[in-house]
């Protein structure tokens, strides 16, 4: 797949089938992820893989996120879009029922926390991007990140800060196309 197509094509992955990603197919992604540019070339990146129970403890974690946070941004953002509100809903309820999720996480440098955030940032699109040109579906989950220490406790993580959960798997579904918003682009220096 070329790389245009795979950054036209992509899109966040709600709905999964439930057969299972292979680990060794896990494993690849990850590897490409962590090919991504870094700050100062930190790799300050760190990632968790989960299905099983601990993955159904995340969705459990996912849905008091959406209560508790997300629902109130989604109805100021969409107010005359109620049936995103609801999709959303039901996504942060389910997990869309991947069979399988990634935890990714930073882990502090001398760079600082906007620096830090770029770097893993870039690892998640990495992996995203190589996801997509695999047939596996993902989406970039930053609402449970409201519930960090929990999340930490139930995975055994410490000092460093949870970044984002993907859940991941073999889409059931294709979420349309939406348009482009136009670029904000200020050219300095260029002649007309």
């Amino acid at each position: 797949m070329e790389l245009e197509e795979a950054i036209r094509g992509r899109r966040s992955i709600r709905k999964f089938r439930s057969d299972p990603v292979p680990r060794n197919v896990i494993e690849e992604l990850l590897d490409l992820a962590m090919w991504a540019p870094s700050g100062m070339n930190q790799q300050n990146w760190y990632f968790v893989v989960v299905r099983g129970e601990a993955l159904q403890r995340l969705a459990e974690i996912s849905r008091r996120a959406f209560d508790e946070h997300t629902e109130r941004s989604l109805l100021q953002v969409f107010m005359d879009k109620p049936e995103i509100v609801r999709a959303t809903r039901r996504f942060f309820y389910t997990l869309g029922n991947a069979p399988v999720a990634l935890l990714v996480y930073r882990i502090a440098t001398v760079e600082g926390e906007l620096t830090d955030i770029q770097s893993v940032a870039a690892a998640i699109q990495n992996f995203l991007l190589a996801a997509y040109a695999r047939g596996i579906g993902a989406c970039w989950m930053t609402g449970p990140t409201h519930f960090e220490s929990e999340i930490n406790e139930l995975v055994g993580v410490e000092d460093m800060r949870l970044q984002a959960l993907v859940p991941m798997g073999y889409p059931d579904a294709y979420p349309f196309i939406p348009k482009r918003k136009k670029g904000k682009v200020n050219w300095i220096g260029f002649e007309e």
